[in-house]
């Protein structure tokens, strides 16, 4: 059995620390999209439900499950199918508005049902992905809402690109501010979000409210671990071949661990004859193909090397640690990709310190168990 063992204690500092940086009238949301990035979305947003303002999700069916759990604002972040905006208007959502192209529908979906449909105003000022683009376009969009009684204009948001580069921020916020400005003169008052993660330690791009995102999940030395065991261990003659088409050929006799782990579970095939593990604190190379549901490591000169050691994926092992970053670099990504890889089916454990479980704490007056 694979298992992510999440340290809660960290993910608790990761918002403390950004709370910090925020002007006092800014909000937080709290982006839990793609399953909290790998984290379990249920378990982070029980967590985090009485100190983030705002969730965030990219799908309906994110959104759905979010219902379960909190009732707090929660924005899906993607455009939506005619079928979607109807289940998301009905269900309390606050749904993204790209263009002109769904007023009429969210009109007439919300007033047959007696309530409004909440919107954020999505603003292109660069990405070029979703979103008004030019303000001649916003100030038609707005013009047209203005005839509408049943869709409330609740956000109006954008996303930095690049938020490491500062001319680059610059000119986005400017567009930024200059298409808040025609909202504010429409009549509308929304609340302005642009900045996400990277971005939100430059206060001039705070506005209202801010975006975290994956900054809540990664820190540097992280104590998050993914996990497996050895299930089997064999010996390999020297000239022999390991695992599919035969990419590993034995140079010497060695022994083997046949690791509970493979691409179904989030280990990337990239890391084929590439990749290493920690098994009782050395290190293994991966040997042979990543399979579907497991991969060899070779455990030669690993000393009481057994069945059912500990296999470290990414995480600390006695004293050497395996990054998350070290990881994506092997396979030519980025850590968002390895963390939301990390399969259902991968069992998810939420430790408190020094990855004691974590059984219960108390905020405010509820007790949240894990």
């Amino acid at each position: 059995m694979c298992k992510f063992i999440i340290n809660t204690k960290e993910l608790l500092a990761s918002f403390t620390k950004a709370k910090a940086r925020l002007l006092p009238k800014t909000k937080i949301c709290l982006v839990v999209k793609a399953n909290a990035y790998g984290f379990g979305q249920d378990k982070v947003c029980t967590l985090f439900n009485r100190l983030a303002d705002y969730f965030a999700v990219a799908r309906l069916s994110e959104f759905l499950k979010v219902r379960e759990v909190t009732n707090k604002p929660c924005l899906i972040l993607s455009p939506l199918t005619n079928r979607e905006m109807s289940i998301a208007i009905k269900s309390g959502a606050e749904i993204t508005l790209s263009s002109q192209t769904d007023i009429d529908f969210l009109e007439k979906v919300a007033s047959s049902n007696n309530t409004f449909a909440k919107v954020h105003l999505k603003l292109d000022t660069g990405m070029n992905r979703y979103g008004i683009k030019s303000c001649e376009e916003l100030a038609s969009t707005l013009e047209k809402l203005k005839e509408k009684k049943h869709i409330k204009v609740v956000g109006a948001f954008s996303h930095l690109y690049n938020a490491d580069d500062e001319t680059i921020t610059k000119k986005q916020r400017e567009k930024f501010i200059e298409m808040k400005n025609i909202i504010l003169q429409h009549g509308f008052s929304p609340i302005f979000h642009l900045a996400s993660s990277h971005g939100i330690k430059d206060k001039e791009s705070q506005f209202d409210m801010v975006r975290l995102g994956f900054d809540l999940y990664f820190s540097q030395a992280s104590k998050h671990k993914f996990v497996t065991y050895i299930n089997e261990i064999k010996s390999v003659k020297e000239g022999e071949t390991i695992s599919y088409n035969g990419t590993f050929v034995a140079k010497s006799d060695m022994k083997i661990a046949v690791c509970a782990a493979g691409y179904a579970d989030g280990v990337n095939r990239l890391l084929s004859n590439r990749g290493k593990v920690l098994i009782r604190g050395e290190e293994a190379k991966i040997v042979g193909n990543v399979c579907m549901d497991s991969f060899m490591a070779d455990i030669t000169d690993i000393e009481g090397a057994e069945l059912g050691d500990e296999v470290v994926i990414f995480g600390k092992s006695g004293e050497k640690y395996i990054s998350v970053c070290s990881v994506a670099q092997l396979c030519g990504t980025i850590p968002y990709e390895i963390y939301t890889n990390i399969s259902l089916r991968v069992k998810r454990i939420y430790t408190w310190r020094n990855n004691a479980s974590y059984s219960g704490k108390v905020w405010g007056k509820k007790t949240y168990k894990y």
